[in-house]
């Protein structure tokens, strides 16, 4: 006990506190020193070093402050949209060159001409899709509209692109806290409140530019879904497209056959008419004026101008099924057939009559519903939505797509190139493009340079000769297949796939030298083609396409203001019907004989789909 006490008078003397501060000073002192003498810092060194963090601690804290306290909102999300700029920009680039060391190293060691090529080749595409959504998902907004573009094309990528991007047609941004009532500030200079009596708190649909609320307007209390911006798109967007652009590029210089940069500079366009809301009520209100006195079953929202600004759109609510919840439709007792073909005709009127063309006619921005004025199960209505994005097509150019697919349909190959010369097509891809726009072979390839035993037997030897000069194969029988080694049949399945990748690269090159307009009009076929192989091919687009070209190309060439005229235009017509009849059922016939071919081990069956999409 008087130990412990002796040990606390110790302690509490001042002597002892004197000491011990000495010590514990000394002791720091002797650390730091012996630290710093370590790692060769001098004592200037380590007062600059003491300095340097004050005055960085300093910096920070004021710079803190001021962001904080000083700015406004609209400041410090500029701010923030700049450095987290910089890690999209990063990131991209991270992801940009893994991919492209993943395909370098790959094939460092195997040739095209190697079994293990294609195999290697698709795990390399799932594996390059995988990381280019993760990255979409992480760095959103343009990201993931870049990426839902590249999912609609389908025609130009290959199949483990898209399907490993098809995740990002449900992807959105998410909105920071309070932003709504944020943007809703900055647009109108007041509170939701005031202009709405009810506003859902979560969005109804969300997309990769904007979210969709639905509520109700304070003033008349109508029902409306109001398109909200998110609000920073418009400050990162100029960032996000430099980046977008410098990768496309660098791919493009490491492997020439994927130089994709062009696209860039008219995706840039497109965003910028996208992020423009006021334009889209415009885009709206004038396809309805267009469309509603010849096509009554097409429906557009109205748009309530009053509440509708740069980066929020206030439009009549619409309840109705997309066009894509196919399981929901037939439920509703609703025909896919009616459905799809009054889809094809609007589509079809727009580009050969009006020459106002919705460019982004994808599920999302399809709704079906029963005509309310009229309502019964044969009023089926189109509603379309999201008119941010139009393409203008003159009379000239209207006049040449009328033109060019009637000479389409007579394969009369002069007219052909004729008018996708005056489309600005290139002479030497007039065929490609041809195909390209009808979605359909015209000099069928596969047919043409793939002859049938039977008729190779009957050639002479010097025709046989002059086909094997141009290219042409002959098909094993089936008996002869069956007894190829797997080295033959591996060297027939080749012979195939450069017959295609050669069509490919021809598409890829048309595409690149065709004027951006037309682009936008393979965009909504696509998306169309899309809907209706989604539903079971249950129509024939191609006719309702045909037909419909027909009617713009008669417009042009003998306008109906006489009896006999109106007799000849019809006679005419019959005519095309009779042909086009008489091509459905070859490319019938062709669509047998493929299924043939795959059946039999002559073509892959990933050839086979390939072919098929073009039939």
């Amino acid at each position: 006990m008087n130990a412990f006490r002796a040990c606390s008078l110790l302690l509490s003397s001042n002597t002892f506190r004197w000491a011990r501060k000495n010590l514990v000073s000394n002791s720091n002192r002797s650390t730091f020193r012996s630290i710093a003498d370590r790692f060769g810092v001098k004592r200037r060194s380590r007062r600059f070093l003491r300095n340097y963090i004050i005055a960085n601690g300093l910096l920070f804290g004021g710079g803190s402050l001021y962001y904080f306290y000083y700015l406004t909102p609209k400041e410090r999300r500029q701010i923030r949209v700049l450095f987290e700029g910089l890690q999209r920009g990063f990131r991209s680039f991270r992801i940009g060159f893994v991919i492209a060391f993943d395909y370098k190293y790959c094939f460092w060691t195997v040739s095209d001409t190697s079994p293990e090529y294609e195999i290697k080749l698709k795990e390399c595409h799932k594996r390059a899709a995988a990381r280019i959504a993760q990255g979409c998902i992480e760095n959103g907004g343009l990201y993931i509209k870049m990426g839902q573009g590249m999912v609609s094309a389908d025609h130009i990528l290959p199949k483990e692109y898209t399907d490993g991007l098809r995740l990002l047609q449900d992807r959105a941004l998410r909105r920071q806290r309070n932003e709504v009532s944020q943007l809703i500030d900055e647009e109108f200079g007041c509170q939701v409140s005031d202009l709405f009596s009810y506003l859902s708190p979560e969005p109804i649909a969300a997309a990769s530019l904007a979210e969709v609320y639905e509520g109700r307007l304070k003033s008349t209390n109508e029902r409306v879904a109001v398109k909200l911006q998110y609000i920073d798109l418009q400050d990162r967007f100029a960032g996000d497209i430099l980046t977008i652009h410098l990768i496309l590029y660098a791919i493009g210089k490491i492997f020439p056959k994927f130089e994709f940069s062009w696209i860039i500079d008219s995706v840039k366009s497109n965003l910028e008419r996208e992020l423009d809301f006021k334009l889209e009520g415009e885009n709206a209100d004038k396809c309805y004026a267009q469309l509603s006195p010849h096509l009554k079953f097409i429906y557009v929202p109205k748009v309530f101008w009053k509440y509708t600004t740069k980066r929020v759109l206030v439009m009549e609510y619409i309840d109705g099924i997309k066009v894509s919840d196919t399981e929901k439709l037939k439920k509703a007792n609703l025909s896919l057939q009616e459905i799809d073909t009054k889809l094809v005709q609007a589509m079809a009127f727009q580009i050969f009559h009006s020459g106002f063309v919705h460019a982004d006619p994808h599920p999302g921005n399809v709704y079906i519903r029963i005509d309310p004025k009229t309502p019964t199960k044969s009023n089926i209505q189109i509603v379309l939505l999201d008119h941010g994005l139009y393409v203008t097509i003159g009379p000239k150019d209207r006049e040449a797509l009328c033109q060019l697919w009637k000479s389409i349909i007579l394969k009369d190959e002069i007219k052909m190139k004729e008018y996708s010369l005056a489309l600005g097509v290139q002479e030497k891809d007039y065929l490609t493009f041809a195909t390209v726009l009808s979605m359909r072979p015209i000099h069928r390839p596969i047919h043409d340079l793939a002859i049938l035993p039977e008729v190779w037997d009957r050639m002479s030897p010097d025709e046989q000769i002059e086909a094997h000069t141009q290219g042409k194969i002959r098909l094993p029988s089936e008996k002869e297949f069956l007894n190829m080694s797997p080295h033959q049949k591996m060297a027939i399945r080749k012979d195939f796939t450069a017959i295609f990748n050669d069509i490919q690269d021809s598409i890829v090159r048309t595409l690149h030298d065709m004027p951006r307009p037309l682009l936008m009009i393979l965009r909504n076929l696509n998306q169309i083609r899309s809907t209706i192989r989604d539903h079971g091919n249950l129509i024939d687009r191609h006719t309702i396409m045909a037909r419909s070209a027909i009617l713009g190309a008669r417009k042009y060439e003998r306008p109906q203001r006489l009896f006999k005229d109106r007799i000849y235009a019809r006679l005419e017509l019959f005519i095309f019907d009779l042909i086009l009849f008489k091509d459905r059922m070859e490319r019938w016939f062709k669509y047998k004989f493929l299924k043939v071919l795959v059946l039999f081990g002559y073509i892959s069956k990933e050839t086979g789909e390939l072919i098929e999409e073009f039939q």
